[in-house]
């Protein structure tokens, strides 16, 4: 209908007008004060991200905002204070992989520096950073995935995401795989992240179920890292370390993990 090709990716902006409107109207009517924009591709267009960040400063909403951002599209100091004057306290970054190589692979061609450079610069102004990992992409082994993990315990966010590579129905990868032949869940479950059926992508070199044992024993160190919980203890306080030390303790039962 809109004349694209399949294999074009698009998408249209709401105006930072409506924006701004729809979280004033959440705001008066409903009292509203944590918004979750779930906009993966939020930081990508600075016009327009500046547009929204201008009008809510404006009107002084006094949000507590979380978005989605790039490591490679955050750029200028003026936009990430901006972005913090406008309510925006928590970024989530797609950093996926330690590994230059398995990124340029996946699309994911920024340089290591820059990953440093852009969470050092959104935290010097007080925004929190939530970082995504992603074990299993195609050209991870071990110690692919061990740098993975090497990494975010250096960058030690205030928050991290550890998935595995999973090809879910309707994307590029799920074609692939089902061409390649790559065995795929059975039931809709072992698409999940979590449970006992997780079924995760092989990659050239591990199986699925190397790649989800090293996926759980990263979990579990990155959250009982004692400077993980020191640093969680200063900013958040001590309630805080003793959901984060509940929640380690809790023992995922998988299917499809073999023992080390």
């Amino acid at each position: 209908m809109l004349g694209l090709k399949e294999s074009v990716n698009s998408y249209r902006f709401w105006s930072p007008q409506f924006i701004a409107g729809q979280l004033e109207l959440l705001v008066q009517r409903h009292g509203v004060r944590h918004v979750k924009i779930a906009d993966e591709m939020f930081v990508l267009n600075m016009k327009h991200v500046n547009g929204i960040c201008d009008l809510l400063i404006e009107r002084g909403l006094e949000l507590n905002i979380w978005a989605y951002a790039r490591v490679d599209t955050v750029r200028g100091d003026e936009t990430i204070e901006k972005l913090k004057r406008a309510g925006f306290n928590w970024l989530a970054f797609g950093i996926e992989s330690a590994s230059e190589r398995v990124r340029k692979d996946v699309d994911k061609g920024f340089k290591q520096d820059l990953i440093f450079e852009t969470v050092e610069r959104v935290r010097a102004v007080g925004i929190n950073v939530i970082a995504n990992f992603i074990f299993g992409l195609p050209e991870d082994d071990l110690q692919s995935m061990q740098e993975t993990l090497d990494m975010a315990l250096e960058l030690n966010c205030e928050f991290a995401n550890f998935y595995c590579a999973m090809a879910y129905p309707g994307s590029r990868l799920y074609d692939q795989a089902v061409k390649e032949g790559w065995p795929l869940p059975t039931r809709w479950s072992g698409y999940s992240q979590h449970a006992v059926d997780t079924l995760p992508l092989p990659t050239k070199y591990l199986s699925a179920a190397e790649v989800l044992r090293f996926r759980d024993h990263a979990f579990q160190v990155y959250f009982t890292s004692p400077r993980y919980l020191g640093m969680v203890e200063r900013k958040f306080g001590v309630e805080t370390v003793e959901h984060i030390r509940s929640m380690a303790s809790q023992q995922l039962v998988r299917e499809h993990v073999v023992a080390m």
